[in-house]
């Protein structure tokens, strides 16, 4: 490990499984597809049962490189221990990392993460997120060591059940970026940054730390909506916290905005802030980020057609809040978002090519795009 240092390289929120996730899981192998925009010699997996009622236990958890599909290159899988054993339990609201384990590993090529859970065990700690770049495996039966899933037995998707961050053994001038955010960070923008570095030659880590439907200042109490996670000023100084992370890039705002309603019983009007109670959790955001040494650069707010509900309020906030975040110079820098993907006579919609169809969230295109808009010496120096 002479000349080396660990640094955060991939990363998931500490959250709560959506409701229509069951309550508890058994005999069930999860498989994850990680890209690396690191090389390493080693890794280290930290997981969590920060939001558990109940003691959890994993049994085996193994790194492998990926060939194919589903299916490992052969040879490469490599038992993660903890503490010289397989496997681990963790109290409710507990958190583990695992040894170093040696793995071999370059930047622009992808490797699993499987673990397998044999007892009874509850899910409620984990985080559900999707899009183009991720890819989530599961199936019956232990297939943790296994080179492939068998193609009867397989299912895709689901959530990342208690892994959060991955930290990569590498060279000492590599440092990370966390992507902090809501549903928009937690689709693919981060991904087509991630991409965009390695086409560069750029070794950093991006860990995404983004909840869908999660707000900047406040959370939710009923069950089914508490996967859109705690208030950001809430988990933002935990998720900024990782090993070798020297900047944040901030999106967040928009659901603060858009959820509240007047015929919305889990979010009535009254939540709706105003653009300085807004702009405080901004200057929260930045204050925190600073304290700890990082910089931050922060994107303005999509456009978004919901905002015009309500007389325009909405749209007067969020205009607002970007209006500050590009004058107020706080920030080490200023991403616009908002100009990337508006229509040039049009600055309250997305360009069609760029909107996945909800208004809301950027389609594919519009992601890459926006991740390409982020100006290099953002991500360089």
């Amino acid at each position: 490990m002479e000349n080396k240092k660990w640094v955060a390289g991939w990363g998931t929120c500490e959250d709560v499984t959506t409701q229509t996730i069951a309550d508890h899981i058994e005999d069930i192998t999860f498989r994850y597809v990680i890209y690396s925009t690191l090389d390493a010699s080693a890794l280290r997996l930290h997981f969590s049962n920060l939001q558990g009622t109940e003691e959890i236990k994993v049994d085996k958890v193994y790194v492998a490189k990926r060939d194919k599909w589903k299916a490992a290159v052969p040879g490469t899988s490599r038992e993660v221990l903890f503490g010289g054993k397989s496997g681990f339990t963790l109290a409710p609201g507990a958190d583990c990392v695992s040894d170093p384990v040696e793995f071999t590993i370059g930047a622009g090529e992808e490797y699993f993460v499987s673990m397998y859970i044999k007892e009874r065990t509850e899910l409620r700690s984990g985080h559900w997120n999707s899009g183009a770049y991720i890819t989530k495996y599961y199936s019956r039966g232990d297939y943790a060591a296994a080179d492939d899933i068998p193609t009867l037995t397989y299912g895709d998707g689901g959530p990342y059940v208690f892994i959060h961050t991955i930290d990569y053994l590498t060279d000492p001038e590599c440092s990370a970026i966390v992507a902090f955010g809501d549903s928009i960070t937690a689709q693919p923008w981060p991904d087509c940054l991630a991409r965009r570095m390695v086409e560069l030659g750029v070794k950093r880590g991006v860990v995404r730390k983004a909840i869908g439907g999660g707000r900047v200042l406040r959370d939710y109490a009923c069950r089914i909506k508490q996967h859109w996670g705690p208030a950001g000023v809430k988990r933002f100084e935990r998720d900024i916290s990782q090993a070798g992370v020297d900047r944040v890039f901030l999106l967040h705002g928009i659901n603060d905005i858009i959820h509240p309603g007047v015929n919305n019983p889990l979010c009535g009007m009254d939540e709706l802030p105003t653009a300085e109670e807004l702009i405080d959790g901004y200057k929260y955001y930045i204050e925190t980020a600073h304290k700890h040494g990082l910089k931050i650069y922060q994107a303005t707010m999509l456009p978004c057609p919901r905002c015009m509900n309500d007389d325009g309020v909405k749209e007067k906030i969020r205009c607002a809040a970007n209006d500050w975040i590009r004058s107020c110079g706080l920030q080490d820098g200023v991403i616009d978002f908002e100009a990337a993907v508006w229509q040039e006579n049009d600055h309250k919609n997305m360009i069609p090519e760029y909107d996945c169809g909800d208004h809301l969230h950027p389609s594919l295109a519009g992601a890459k795009h926006m991740a390409y808009t982020i100006p290099e010496e953002y991500f360089r120096n």
